[in-house]
């Protein structure tokens, strides 16, 4: 059934054009009106009375689950329902997401403001009253505490890039226990100082948390490196240690509005307690959040025609379910993120990266990815079309005009021409083998030996979407068309962040790696989107991507206010194809119970904000 829909999805494929892209909006439009979808907009909350009290439970999608309590994620458990459920707990300094929008909000931030000066070389920061659910007040010592670990840990952490926070940090002055100084190696763009590195500060809480072993006593043994490095493996041991996750004392000490009170390390399924010590604006009104875990989406699904989820989901395959939730008293709303979707590359691949690192062969693997037809078919027409790195929704000001067009228009004739150009030829099998290998303009190019097979391994998400292994199978019958034969690997989307995410340093052993629906927003705890953790050197989730040119805009975009470095590079990036861009679908389509309020608008970087639901008649 699959392999059939796939091929006709290539069949009745064509050639891209703006025309094309806006009569699609248009059909997406009238999907949407036609079947009472309700746009994250309309499905706002009329202002009730809140009630305090009452249990909602939210389903994760299908296999996913908390299993990293430590607020210093690192390669494995990089994902952000890790970071959702870890904010609901440790506040980051600077909180991101405001209602829908992808900004920092001051309100929810632990902080004032920044303050900036010496020519933008140094940071002024001032602390807002919070306490610890101990009653001890957060102050600069936690602040202390988290840069010491950090520094500590940082070859573990997943969101460290070499250069950038917290190594582009000179010295820290900590003037008082709410105002501390930054001291920078250089001038940097205030925006983006503050928008994608500041946001990684989490304060910690030192009183309870500076051990090396289990019952051992709290010292500062953070002061020096060598007892940070032990505070630091020792937390990251008991976040292993996912059996004492509810009972573990370290964990009962928060400044955020939930505590975790249960949880089934077979399972996954946790349960978040009010705060009742939290400090914070946004107060709960619900006594417990239950993260409700699943094997599959029709177990989900079921759950939700049961009335045992009060906010859930609908895979794209249930799109006709649409109608009967609503009239079950559900509303129904897409969540659409601040993230696009790409397929991750290979380039340090042993076996693949000869191939995958020659741009006109990635750019003939991009003339076979046909977008717009994948938006229509498998994703209803919700989401966007992709063409580069940055997220391509209405109203983004990072957007450059040119991505907003599709470089490489899906078309098989031009994918074979760039390949016989360059010194390829089919085979009896159809499949393409270099005949001139070399280095010359019209050969294969350097590490392509002569009759090599121009054969890719890609891995995909299959668990439980069905609309990417459609799509998937859809792109392997258009390469093949062209001469490219892709073997694809279904597997789990914890094999794939667990195996193909930590891609440097390895094993590496894909071409191409094609996550759920959507991938990154330009590297997490990232606002502004200059690239750096996703296609900067030493990246974390560009499969090893480097460019000296990309590289040299980065640290222009990272330097220089205002956006044209920031176009400038995105452009590049874009027709460079860093990545293999792919049309990213909504985070979900969401299905509240009609009782429960707050939840809307949907927050941009798919992080639910529990604190600010109630149930209401």
């Amino acid at each position: 059934m699959t392999t059939t829909r796939a091929g006709q999805l290539v069949a009745t494929g064509g050639r891209r054009s703006r025309a094309a892209a806006l009569v699609l909006a248009a059909i997406s439009l009238v999907l949407l009106a036609c079947t009472g979808v309700a746009s994250a907009s309309s499905a706002a909350t009329p202002q009730v009375p809140k009630a305090r009290g009452g249990t909602a439970t939210f389903a994760l999608q299908a296999t996913d689950s908390f299993s990293w309590m430590l607020p210093f994620e690192n390669s494995a458990n990089e994902e952000p329902w890790q970071l959702s459920t870890d904010e609901a707990m440790w506040r980051p300094l600077y909180f991101e997401g405001q209602g829908s929008a992808p900004v920092i909000n001051y309100k929810l931030s632990l902080a004032y403001p920044p303050v900036f000066s010496n020519n933008d070389k140094t940071v002024t920061i001032r602390l807002r009253s919070y306490r610890w659910s101990d009653g001890e007040p957060v102050t600069t010592r936690d602040i202390k505490f988290f840069f010491n670990l950090y520094r500590a840990g940082e070859s573990q952490i997943a969101t460290h890039v070499s250069g950038e926070f917290p190594d582009n940090v000179t010295a820290v002055d900590y003037v008082s226990p709410t105002e501390f100084v930054l001291h920078l190696n250089r001038s940097y763009s205030q925006q983006w100082y503050t928008d994608n590195q500041l946001v990684n500060i989490i304060p910690l809480p030192q009183q309870t948390w500076d051990v090396e072993s289990s019952g051992g006593h709290v010292g500062n043994y953070d002061l020096t490196h060598a007892g940070a490095l032990k505070v630091f493996n020792y937390l990251t041991g008991q976040s292993k240690d996912l059996s004492t996750y509810a009972s573990n004392p370290l964990w009962k000490t928060v400044d955020g509005p939930w505590t975790m009170t249960s949880y089934d390390p077979v399972t996954g399924r946790a349960e978040l307690t009010r705060n009742n010590a939290y400090s914070g604006p946004h107060k709960p009104a619900l006594d417990h959040v239950i993260l409700e875990t699943f094997t599959s989406d029709t177990a989900e699904v079921d759950a939700l025609r049961n009335g045992t989820i009060d906010y859930g989901y609908i895979p794209y395959s249930d799109y006709g379910l649409t109608g009967y939730f609503k009239s079950h008293g559900y509303t129904v709303a897409p969540w659409g993120p601040d993230y696009e979707q790409s397929v991750e590359i290979g380039y340090t691949s042993h076996t693949y990266g000869p191939l995958v690192d020659k741009l006109y062969i990635r750019q003939a693997l991009q003339h076979v990815v046909n977008e717009q037809l994948f938006l229509q078919t498998t994703l209803h027409g919700i989401g966007q079309l992709t063409y580069g790195p940055v997220p391509n929704i209405a109203g983004s000001p990072f957007v450059s005009p040119q991505e907003r067009h599709d470089p490489y228009p899906f078309s098989v004739a031009a994918a074979r021409k760039l390949l016989t150009s360059h010194g390829w030829a089919p085979a009896a099998d159809g499949v393409m083998v270099c005949k001139r290998p070399g280095t010359g303009a019209s050969k294969c190019g350097s590490g392509i030996a002569g009759g090599r097979s121009l054969t890719l391994l890609m891995d995909f998400t299959t668990t439980s979407l069905v609309e990417l292994a459609a799509q998937a199978e859809s792109f392997q019958t258009a390469a093949r068309s062209a001469g490219i034969a892709i073997n694809l690997a279904p597997e789990s989307a914890n094999y794939m962040f667990s195996n193909d995410g930590v891609c440097p340093p390895g094993p590496c052993n894909f071409a191409l790696a094609l996550y759920p629906l959507w991938f990154t927003n330009y590297g997490d705890m990232a606002i502004l989107p200059t690239l750096g953790q996703e296609f900067g050197k030493g990246n974390y989730y560009g499969g090893g991507f480097y460019s000296p040119v990309v590289q040299k805009l980065i640290n222009q975009a990272h330097i220089d206010s205002g956006l044209s470095h920031i176009f400038a590079l995105e452009n590049y990036v874009s027709k460079d194809v860093a990545a293999l861009w792919w049309p990213t679908g909504d985070n979900q389509i969401s299905v509240v119970r009609n009782t429960l309020k707050g939840w809307s608008p949907q927050q941009a970087f798919g992080n639910p904000r529990f604190s600010q639901w109630y149930f209401s008649p």
